[in-house]
């Protein structure tokens, strides 16, 4: 039996791990759930999402697709109207079959390839009129398996294979921090569906120990109900209070919420912040503050990746480049001369995006409730309201140094 896997090694204290359940509502995709453990390094994350790939708002270095779906000359099968790679062809005009492959590793045990760099023209809209609002540079094509029936049997074989492709790339010169991959058609079923979820959680662990350049994995299915079982089993692993489920009821009349709902838009058409690559967590922001009830965990976490883009970028426009994780930098910026007050709101939005996903003892665990986020929204406000926190004096140095998040 022909199987590709990551080397075995022992998860460090600082290793990390997102998990976050995303449900397609309307024209949004909500975030419910997330598992997260802390690096030294800063936060990575595994989303899951429900829904049409090309509506998510998925901004990826790479996107994998299944080669299951591929005739022999790597074109899709039209005569599968809902198969993945026939939509993708509709939205993106996406051809396989004439795509130019930067890393082709065919017929080897990892059995995939990658594209050059893409330059894709979607369309405005797809079915129903719904924006195409994702997008992604390069597409790997990734086998299941090289027809070996044991294998077949084993249902995470597939991503085996793009973990260990990834390890790769960046030998090649190609570095992807942010990746999309569907389930690949392998979905769980029968009694031994709840065994099948903890071993890919454990797979997507392995893979952020031996690949330091991915801070973002997205799986996504258009099926909620396959996604279900997995949020679940994050809910289990970390021993939540409240499901992933839960909703907490915003107060409307407060000027305050529509204080930050203006500074929110604020940030997000400041065009010296776009290479930040913060508009995806901004716009799901104001979303969820124009909604009546709000997912706490969806609050947390993207409140706190904000903040931890922002406080990098600051770090950087004063020189400094080290990698450190939310805490140590906002510790950097205190060094800096920044307000006390401040940095008491930046280790608030930090300390309630760790409540919302860090495992929980059992004795410390409890529930969120209005107050909680509104302590939080308040300090966001007030973080985003005093941006820029420091105006360092502009050299031709820091002015030709990008930040790359």
């Amino acid at each position: 039996m022909h199987r590709t896997t990551l080397p075995a090694a022992t998860f460090g204290r600082r290793s990390a791990l997102d998990a976050i359940l995303k449900r397609d509502v309307g024209n949004a995709a909500m975030l419910l759930n997330a598992f997260d453990l802390e690096t030294s390094s800063g936060t990575r994350n595994l989303e899951l999402r429900a829904g049409a790939f090309a509506g998510l708002g998925i901004e990826a270095d790479l996107l994998a697709v299944s080669s299951e779906g591929l005739t022999d000359d790597s074109a899709p099968d039209i005569s599968a109207p809902d198969a993945f790679l026939t939509r993708l062809q509709r939205a993106y005009g996406l051809r396989l079959q004439s795509t130019q492959r930067a890393v082709d590793l065919s017929g080897s045990l990892v059995n995939s390839w990658v594209s050059a760099e893409l330059r894709l023209r979607p369309v405005p809209a797809g079915p129903g009129g719904r924006p195409v609002n994702s997008h992604f540079q390069r597409v790997a094509v990734v086998a299941g398996g090289l027809g070996d029936e044991q294998e077949r049997d084993q249902p995470w074989t597939a991503f085996n294979r793009l973990f260990s492709l990834l390890a790769i790339l960046p030998m090649q010169g190609i570095h992807c921090r942010t990746v999309a991959a569907p389930l690949f058609g392998l979905h769980p079923s029968g009694p031994d569906a709840a065994a099948d979820y903890p071993h890919l959680l454990e797979i997507c662990k392995q893979a952020f120990r031996h690949l330091p350049e991915l801070h973002r994995l997205i799986l996504f299915d258009r099926d909620d109900q396959v996604l279900r079982p997995l949020g679940a089993t994050i809910d289990r692993t970390i021993q939540r209070k409240d499901p992933h489920h839960t909703l907490v009821e915003l107060p409307q009349d407060l000027a305050a919420l529509e204080s930050l709902r203006h500074l929110c838009r604020f940030v997000l058409e400041d065009d010296s912040l776009k290479r930040l690559r913060v508009a995806a967590d901004l716009t799901e922001l104001i979303q969820l503050l124009q909604s009546d009830q709000v997912s706490p965990i969806s609050l947390g976490l993207h409140s706190r990746r904000l903040l931890e883009r922002l406080v990098t970028h600051c770090l950087h426009q004063c020189g400094d480049h080290q990698q450190r994780g939310l805490n140590n930098g906002i510790q950097q910026l205190r060094s800096l001369g920044l307000d006390p007050w401040l940095l008491s709101c930046m280790h608030q939005v930090r300390t309630f995006g760790n409540w919302m996903g860090h495992p929980q003892d059992t004795g410390r665990s409890r529930r969120v409730e209005q107050h909680d986020v509104l302590a939080m929204l308040c300090s966001l406000r007030r973080i985003l309201a005093d941006y820029p926190w420091i105006t360092p004096p502009v050299s031709p140095e820091r002015e030709s140094s990008a930040y790359e998040p």
